[in-house]
């Protein structure tokens, strides 16, 4: 009985010799890329506004904010029907109202994104590297897989020659079905001595969704307690079947 104890624990350390390089070979990519968007420590919080341009509900003012680790807002006033979402760590809002798991989970997405070059190089014991491969404009691009947690993983792709992060790929398994949201990053400026794509492209299941221009970024040591109260929106409802991943 001790032979196949003995091959089994031989086949477990082989695998660690190969899997810990591989590790440690991903976070140095992953500092390289926090560099190229500016470096540093990891932004505490984010204040966005801008405008958002909906292909199904039309051109609205767009505010964003997130704290780390887990609390993120977003107010929408879209013509006839603003929107509103607010995710506060293991509670979600839309509209002031609980929101379904499935919104839950996009949201999560949603902040997933946010300072997203810090939280893969924190997060890069789930942060698989999966080598260099042809974008949907059949450009190559570094490939990166975040498992946020369970259901909800970030396909991350950076370009080789910038480590400028491209594009995001959200993917979210829920009730035996998947939903993907993905975002393009365009237009790059230094803000703060960061890199910030002041220009993101939305796709819902590989659709074209809208755009986000943002004329405003700040990085605020923290953002005000009444930030993530669902008391702070007070919006109206949302029109049925809102874009969850814009």
């Amino acid at each position: 009985m001790a032979a196949p104890a003995s091959k089994a624990l031989i086949a477990a350390l082989l695998w660690l010799a190969v899997a810990i390089p591989a590790l440690a070979d991903a976070g140095e990519f992953l500092a390289g890329v926090v560099a190229a968007h500016g470096g540093g420590a990891a932004p505490a919080a984010i204040h966005e506004r801008g405008v958002t341009e909906s292909t199904r509900r039309g051109k609205g003012p767009v505010e964003r904010w997130w704290q780390a680790p887990d609390r993120f807002r977003i107010e929408i006033r879209y013509p006839g029907a603003a929107e509103s979402r607010l995710l506060r760590g293991a509670e979600a809002w839309q509209q002031g109202a609980p929101a379904t798991a499935a919104f839950h989970g996009a949201l999560v997405l949603q902040a997933a994104r946010m300072a997203l070059p810090w939280r893969l190089l924190e997060n890069a014991q789930r942060v698989s590297d999966l080598g260099t491969r042809p974008d949907s404009a059949g450009n190559p691009a570094r490939v990166l897989e975040w498992q946020v947690r369970e259901g909800i993983r970030l396909i991350v792709e950076v370009d080789p020659a910038t480590l400028l992060i491209r594009r995001s790929r959200g993917i979210m398994s829920f009730n035996n079905s998947t939903m993907e949201f993905a975002t393009s990053y365009e237009n790059y400026r230094a803000i703060d001595g960061r890199q910030v794509a002041m220009t993101e492209q939305h796709f819902a299941m590989g659709q074209f969704i809208g755009t986000t221009t943002l004329d405003s970024v700040e990085f605020p040591a923290v953002l005000p307690a009444p930030t993530f109260s669902p008391a702070a929106t007070g919006l109206t409802a949302a029109a049925p079947g809102a874009d969850a991943g814009a």
